[in-house]
């Protein structure tokens, strides 16, 4: 019998077959499409943190212009939030998968509660979810806690209630130092003078061609060092060399892609100190080498052009 039949015989449905784990404070859904499809509604009576896995959906959320999600990058959406879901690529043998987390909203409250009284922010603002930015990118520290809470679900654990729970209190922070971090980058020139490191992200997006001392960046912020380093791994859940290689790995992509620049030259260009400190850091950000990824996006081209 051929694949696609026995997976049909196995399969509730080819649209969003579903198989859900269900614990003390949360749900999780993982959902299987096998066949292109367009405008399947989704929605939820509780927050929910999405990720795709597999493949590539085209979403449609109300308020918002659509926008292709693609693996490892994930949303915060709120309770009763309409989903419209277009599969343009679905196929019984490479399906699009992707999870939903849901959280107790009662979880979400006591965790930004306990994160305003234990580790206030910078200049009085407060710790929230936001569901205007609900965007997360595809920020490594977020995608592997996501996969390991999926672990946690489907192990055979007598104690999976507990660890879930302290694993969904690290996603809940996670996501908020995210969204910080993004909503600091989209809106750093307005938000300069009122968030002391929104004046060091500015510098540091103006600088990423060049050597960045982290004493400048703490008299843009008017900290010391250690309140600099305490503050923005607060904030953002990373080290600012953390967010410097960040940036520098998102301009390294493009240039990658869309010029005609060696690898070395990338290199220099962003302000790397070696080759192989720049083959490092680009692998663990975006899981292989400069060459391959360059080449990988050549033979596509080449393949496309073909066609």
């Amino acid at each position: 019998m051929p694949l696609s039949r026995r997976l049909e015989k196995r399969l509730q449905t080819l649209i969003e077959n579903r198989s859900v784990y269900t614990l003390e404070n949360s749900e999780l859904n993982l959902f299987e499409t096998y066949q292109r499809c367009h405008s399947v509604e989704l929605q939820f009576r509780e927050p929910i943190a999405v990720t795709m896995i597999q493949g590539k959906k085209v979403m449609h959320l109300s308020h918002h212009h659509e926008f292709e999600f693609l693996p490892n990058q994930s949303l915060i959406l709120p309770a009763n939030e309409l989903m419209r879901i277009d599969f343009p690529e679905a196929t019984m043998e490479n399906p699009t998968r992707c999870l939903a987390l849901a959280i107790s909203p009662e979880l979400i409250r006591e965790v930004i509660a306990d994160l305003n009284e234990r580790f206030p922010k910078l200049d009085n603002h407060l710790w929230d979810l936001d569901h205007v930015n609900f965007y997360l990118g595809d920020d490594p520290r977020l995608v592997q806690t996501i996969h390991q809470l999926v672990q946690i679900f489907v192990d055979d654990e007598p104690a999976k209630d507990i660890l879930a729970s302290l694993k969904l209190r690290e996603l809940l922070v996670r996501a908020m130092q995210t969204q910080a971090k993004l909503l600091l980058l989209k809106e750093c020139n307005q938000r300069v003078q009122h968030n002391r490191l929104a004046a060091a992200i500015d510098y540091i997006k103006q600088h990423l061609h060049e050597r960045i001392c982290i004493e400048d960046l703490c008299k843009k912020s008017c900290m010391s060092r250690q309140h600099f380093f305490r503050s923005f791994k607060q904030e953002f859940g990373i080290t600012p060399i953390e967010f410097i290689n960040q940036e520098r790995i998102k301009l390294a992509k493009q240039y990658l892609a869309y010029s005609h620049l060696s690898v070395s030259e990338v290199c220099y260009q962003l302000g790397f100190s070696s080759v192989a400190y720049f083959d490092r850091v680009f692998k663990y950000y975006v899981g292989k080498s400069p060459r391959t990824f360059q080449q990988e996006l050549l033979q596509t081209a080449l393949t496309n052009s073909k066609s």
